[in-house]
């Protein structure tokens, strides 16, 4: 009908499914690599606030993390991680930020530039 043979009809379709195929196991990938960080951090140690932890992350499988407090939510984002070091691209009020934390060895600890530590309570 298309001026495709249904050898070549076959082929494409072939190539189709592999590539849905790859598609979604790469995804589920990704999500197995990432099931240690999905959930939400707290700020445990703020080294400017002594004793201040109202400052939550909510990691979600596929990618998004909402930055938030008691009282609401203040940035969504983004997040992308290599081993050990873990970007936030970030939209807040409109302004677009890259916030970066590194991951202990043992993914127990998130830690930022000023070394405020963060760590899973749920």
């Amino acid at each position: 009908m298309f001026g495709i043979s249904s050898q070549g009809t076959r082929l494409n379709l072939t190539a189709l499914a592999l590539a849905v195929f790859s598609t979604f196991a790469g995804n589920a990938s990704a999500a197995e690599d990432n099931a240690w960080l999905v959930g939400t951090w707290q700020l445990s140690e703020d080294k400017k606030k002594p004793g201040f932890t109202d400052d939550y992350m909510d990691f979600f499988a596929d990618g998004a993390v909402i930055l938030r407090d008691s009282k609401g939510i203040f940035a969504n984002c983004k997040y992308n991680r290599s081993e050990s070091l873990l970007v936030l691209n970030c939209v807040a009020n409109g302004k677009e930020k890259v916030l970066s934390f590194r991951a202990s060895p043992d993914r127990r600890i998130l830690t930022n530039r000023l070394d405020d530590i963060y760590k899973k309570v749920r």
